[in-house]
């Protein structure tokens, strides 16, 4: 029987679309650091993603009800915090269907934009909103027309930095307007830029917080222990141990505050003599934060 180049032809290519889609995506060149990458498993399809500081690259392969199709999709991450990513982007694929008697090829193009949620330090669930552009050929006829499509998936996240950690140290846009607002003369902006600094966890902050510990304003000197505790630098311990013994009780209270957040057992002594501090609110966070250090009897 003579063979059929053609058919055999167009199983190779989708093949190699697929295999293009699911490793293409960790190959890439790290244009920065690297977060990781994740398998996705969505109904019905399965993808790779490829996440980068501020964008990733997925490859995507979905198929049922007669028809397959190769995506592959480029994100823009433009917030994240506390576990919750949101994020817009661009997909392009390449359709082959057979399905109700019909079969061709095709192409889509969307634009979406979307939430990541992490259900756990390495589970994500994923869903997004696409309107989208299909167009078809089939027996030398072509149609197209618009889609609204809802894609929604769960993510398993390897290695690299913990996801929900790192959506929660987030170094955006945002961080790096509040590290330049530290430098500010006016010292409630200071202590504003402090305090978003620890609330959005950019670790790069850790530094220029170490050194707004001797900044002349009791409140800034406040807001940069606090910022310092939520940012979990270990770095952080022996300055805020040393901010046991600041002349501000307003400084000492919060300093007692970070090191109970911070966890350091290094703490637990100079945390000890803070319950006799003269200062009722020093005396009450240095008993809150050696709660949270020490083990439960």
């Amino acid at each position: 029987m003579p063979s059929r180049p053609g058919r055999f032809s167009g199983a190779r290519a989708r093949q190699r679309a697929l295999a293009l889609c699911l490793l293409l995506p960790p190959l890439l060149p790290a244009a920065g650091r690297a977060e990781g990458w994740s398998l996705g498993l969505g109904y019905p399809s399965v993808s790779v993603k490829y996440d980068l500081k501020a964008v990733a690259f997925e490859g995507k392969y979905i198929s049922g009800s007669g028809v397959q199709a190769c995506a592959g999709r480029g994100y823009w991450n433009f917030y994240r915090v506390a576990g919750l990513n949101g994020f817009a982007g661009l997909e392009a694929g390449y359709i082959d269907f057979n399905a109700l008697d019909t079969k061709g090829t095709g192409g889509e193009i969307a634009l979406f934009a979307g939430g990541e949620y992490f259900l756990t330090e390495k589970l994500s669930l994923l869903m997004d909103l696409s309107p989208t552009l299909i167009a078809l050929r089939s027996g030398g006829r072509s149609t197209s027309y618009v889609a609204y499509v809802v894609n929604m998936g769960f993510y398993y996240h390897f290695g690299g930095p913990r996801p929900a950690r790192e959506a929660e140290q987030y170094s955006g846009p945002d961080a790096e307007t509040w590290l330049e607002q530290l430098k500010s003369r006016n010292w409630k902006e200071r202590r504003k830029a402090a305090f978003q600094l620890g609330k959005v966890k950019a670790p790069q902050a850790a530094e220029p917080l170490l050194a707004l510990l001797d900044d002349e304003n009791e409140k800034v000197r406040g807001a940069a222990a606090l910022a310092l505790g939520r940012l979990g630098d270990k770095r952080a311990g022996k300055p805020l141990i040393k901010e046991l013994e600041n002349r501000s009780p307003y400084v000492r209270a919060l300093a007692a505050k970070a090191l109970g957040t911070l966890g350091d057992k290094r703490a637990v002594n100079p945390l000890e003599k803070a319950l006799k501090d003269e200062a009722k609110e020093v005396r009450k966070a240095a008993a809150a934060a050696l709660g949270k250090i020490r083990p439960a009897p």
